[in-house]
C-alpha cells in the first residue's frame, strides 16, 4: 500500500521516504590525504589567476563541503580564497543541517587545534557544547539537492574543477555507476580532479577517468 502510495508520486511523502532511507555517516577531514592532494592542486589552479570551482556530491550534514571550504582557506591563506564550492545530497535533512553549520563539539574534537580555533566558533550560554562555522565558510558553499540518477543536474552547472564523490558509488551497481561518471566527465575541464571513496575504483570506466593514486582521477582523455 505505501508502495503505491508513493507510485502516484507524491512529492512530499517521496522526500520523507528517502531522507529516512539515506546513509550520513560522515566526518570533518575524513580520508585526511585527499585534502592534502587538494590543497597542492588549488594552489595550482589559483597560480592561472581564475575562479574555481568544486562540487561535493554527498554533503551529508556538511563536515565534508566545510573541509574543502578550509582546505581552501588554507591553501590561499585567506578567508576569501577564488573558490566556490556547490554542496549537494539528495537527503533535505541533511541538507538543513549543514546549512546551519553548527555542531556538537564532539564532532570537531579530532581537529587540530590551530583549525578550531581559526574555523570555529564556540557557543556560549544555550549553545554551549556547540560550536559553528565561521561565516566566511558558510559564503563559500551553497547547499543544494541533487540527486545523481536524475536525466540532469541543473543546481550544478560546469565547469567543475575538482569534484568529491565519495563513498557514493558503492550504493550502485557498474551499469549505474558508470552511467553517472558519463555525466561526471564532461563537467571536469582537462586539468580536473574525480575523489573517489577509499573503497571504491572506476576501472571499469577506463574509458573515461584515469587513476593518479589514492583514489583520485583525472579524465582519461587528458593530454600528458
Amino acid at each position: 500500500q505505501y508502495l503505491a502510495h508513493l507510485e502516484r508520486n507524491d512529492e512530499a511523502e517521496w522526500e520523507v521516504f528517502i531522507n529516512s532511507l539515506t546513509t550520513n555517516l560522515t566526518s570533518f577531514f575524513r580520508e585526511a590525504h585527499h585534502f592534502e592532494i587538494l590543497a597542492k592542486h588549488l594552489q595550482k589552479l589559483g597560480a592561472q589567476g581564475k575562479p574555481i570551482r568544486l562540487w561535493c556530491s554527498a554533503a551529508s550534514t556538511g563536515e565534508e563541503p566545510y573541509s574543502l571550504a578550509i582546505t581552501a582557506c588554507e591553501a590561499f591563506e585567506s578567508y576569501a580564497p577564488p573558490v566556490s564550492i556547490i554542496a549537494s545530497d539528495i537527503d533535505t535533512n541533511v541538507l538543513a543541517t549543514a546549512a546551519k553549520g553548527i555542531y556538537l563539539m564532539e564532532r570537531v574534537e579530532k581537529l587540530e587545534p590551530k583549525r578550531l580555533r581559526s574555523f570555529f566558533l564556540k557557543g556560549a550560554g544555550t549553545q554551549a557544547g556547540y560550536v559553528r562555522v565561521r561565516p566566511e565558510l558558510q559564503k563559500l558553499v551553497t547547499f543544494t539537492r541533487v540527486n545523481l540518477l536524475d536525466a540532469r543536474w541543473p543546481n550544478v552547472p560546469g565547469p567543475i574543477d575538482v569534484m568529491f564523490c565519495r563513498n557514493v558509488m558503492i550504493y550502485f551497481d557498474k551499469p549505474t555507476q558508470y552511467q553517472i561518471l558519463k555525466k561526471f566527465a564532461p563537467l571536469l575541464p582537462e586539468d580536473g580532479l574525480l575523489f573517489a571513496g577509499h573503497s571504491e575504483s572506476f576501472m571499469h570506466a577506463s574509458d573515461l577517468f584515469r587513476p593518479l593514486g589514492r583514489t583520485v582521477y583525472e579524465r582519461a582523455d587528458r593530454k600528458r
